[in-house]
């Protein structure tokens, strides 16, 4: 028995989503140093435990901020309003300076920029970086079920083929088809309600254009 042709490729890698997600994060792992550096500047450590703790949620630094002025303040027997005020000023200029600073740590660890604790150093490991990149940008397909859809779909285009070729042959004008099961919108791309039959047979008239269109239907998982 004769082995069945494969039209389709298993996995499609897109050149260009890698490039985007790999430049962003060369973007971010290029700020982190001065972000810690902003951090050392005012004497915090720029440590792992630390940037864990200030980035865990949206207000953390500013509770450790708060934190750190509760335990100031109650050091004291007894502390003069302006004093207490001033030590109030001080603290939240603190928070003031840094705050977008810890936002763009907190933001990098949401994006799930691969960070490593090096000898108490935070560093960014680009080898996972490129290894998340060609995951991101790589999608595997399940051929054997886009190729049993594909046969389907192009028992139709074979029969819009032999309508163009009547209505040509007969002085007729294009006609209108009206292909609801094939009409969809995946990946951007949009195939209307209403295709002529020229239309439609370039919409679907090959492996590589139907693969595009449908990539996300047999995507495995």
């Amino acid at each position: 028995m004769k082995k069945k042709e494969v039209l389709f490729d298993e996995e499609i890698f897109d050149e260009k989503v890698y490039a985007e997600t790999k430049q962003k994060y060369a973007d971010m792992a290029e700020k982190l140093p001065d972000l810690l550096a902003s951090l050392a500047a005012e004497g915090l450590p720029a440590t792992w435990d630390y940037f864990q703790q200030i980035t865990d949620a949206d207000d953390s630094f500013k509770r450790w901020v708060d934190d750190q002025y509760m335990k100031r303040v109650s050091s004291y027997d007894f502390l003069p309003m302006d004093e207490r005020n001033r030590i109030i000023d001080t603290y939240d200029a603190l928070f003031e300076r840094l705050k977008d600073d810890v936002a763009q740590l907190r933001r990098m660890k949401r994006e799930r920029l691969p960070l490593v604790d090096a000898d108490g150093t935070i560093m960014v490991d680009m080898d996972k970086v490129e290894e998340m990149a060609r995951k991101v940008a790589t999608t595997r397909i399940n051929t054997t079920k886009m190729q049993a859809y594909w046969e389907q779909v192009n028992k139709v285009v074979q029969a819009i083929n032999d309508l163009r070729q009547y209505e040509d042959k007969n002085g007729l004008p294009d006609s209108t088809f009206n292909p609801a099961s094939i009409y969809t919108r995946l990946q951007g791309v949009y195939v209307p309600p209403n295709l002529s039959t020229t239309e439609f047979k370039d919409k679907f008239s090959s492996p590589e254009k139907f693969q595009n269109i449908f990539l996300n239907q047999f995507k495995r998982k």
